[in-house]
């Protein structure tokens, strides 16, 4: 794992649940927006990553009607990890909601404001405390 990170347990790494809503931000900036970069705290959360031995997870793109599968891998940066989602473009603000399919597969969707599932969204991470949110966007596991 990259320097600098707060190493986390995952015996810490009791959250539960199968869906993830997060606030997408810029963090990746101009032609980049598609690239997501999670917070460390997700990646051990949610997605049980295993930093060693970083895997191709098989993504669909329910934003989209009829979009079939797609191979994205987890890719590590100087001192991040990111993974490819289509949709993720700007304008911000966005959300997105992944639910888990399989150990490897995600549904996901994006939300924007003039979607009735952002409110939802919105809602939710307004609304509920996330133990593990240090800074940053907001995230939830539910």
């Amino acid at each position: 794992m990259a320097e600098g990170f707060a190493q986390v347990s995952n015996q810490e790494a009791e959250m539960t649940g199968d869906d993830l809503i997060m606030h997408l931000t810029l963090e990746q900036g101009g032609g980049r927006e598609t690239q997501v970069q999670p917070p460390i705290d997700v990646w051990v959360r949610f997605f049980d990553l295993d930093f060693n031995a970083l895997p191709t997870y098989q993504l669909i793109n329910r934003s989209e009607a009829g979009t079939a599968p797609e191979g994205r891998p987890v890719v590590e940066h100087d001192h991040n990890w990111t993974i490819e989602l289509v949709g993720a473009e700007l304008p911000r603000p966005a959300t997105l909601r992944m639910h888990r399919t399989g150990p490897l597969s995600f549904d996901y969707w994006v939300y924007r404001p003039d979607d009735d599932e952002y409110d939802h969204c919105e809602w939710i991470l307004q609304s509920f405390t996330n133990p593990y949110q240090r800074h940053g966007r907001l995230w939830i596991i539910i």
